[in-house]
C-alpha cells in the first residue's frame, strides 16, 4: 500500500510483491507469485518497485568488513542539506493527519463447546442461530 502511495505521488508507475527483478535499459521485469502461478509484468523506466521478503539472500559481514564498518563516518544530513523548506518536513509538511491513536475494541468471548455426543448438533444450532446455515 504504501508503495503504491509513494508511486503515484512521484508520478511513476508502482510494481508491487517482486519475487524476482530483472532491469534490460530503459525496461524493467518482476516476477510475482499469484494464486494461479506467477505473473510476469514488465514496464518502462522510471519505476518504483516493492519486493517480498524472501528476495534477497542475506549476506553475513566478514572480519574485515565489521572493522572497517566501526572506522566508517556516518553522515548525517539536514532539512537544509537536502533543499527542503521548514514547510515541506515534520508535522507542517505532512501529508496527513493523525487524529487519534487507541486500541481496537476488545472482542467478546467466543461460544465453548463441549462435546459429549452433542457436538456436532451443537454446531449445527449456532450456526443456524447466526443464519450461516
Amino acid at each position: 500500500m504504501v508503495a503504491g502511495q509513494v508511486a503515484h505521488l512521484l508520478g511513476i508507475v508502482p510494481l508491487t510483491f517482486a519475487k524476482e527483478i530483472a532491469v534490460d535499459g530503459k525496461k524493467i521485469k518482476i516476477k510475482r507469485q499469484s494464486e494461479s502461478g506467477y505473473d510476469v509484468v514488465e514496464t518502462e523506466l522510471p519505476a518504483l518497485v516493492s519486493t517480498t521478503s524472501g528476495i534477497n539472500e542475506p549476506r553475513y559481514p566478514q572480519l574485515k568488513g565489521i572493522m572497517a564498518a566501526k572506522k566508517k563516518e556516518i553522515k548525517k544530513y539536514t532539512a537544509v542539506d537536502l533543499g527542503l523548506g521548514a514547510d515541506q518536513v515534520g508535522a507542517s509538511g505532512a501529508r496527513e493527519k493523525v487524529l487519534t491513536v487507541g486500541r481496537p475494541p476488545a472482542r467478546q468471548a467466543g461460544k465453548k463447546i463441549t462435546d459429549e455426543g452433542e457436538g456436532g448438533k451443537q454446531i449445527a444450532d449456532f450456526l443456524a442461530e447466526l443464519k450461516i446455515i
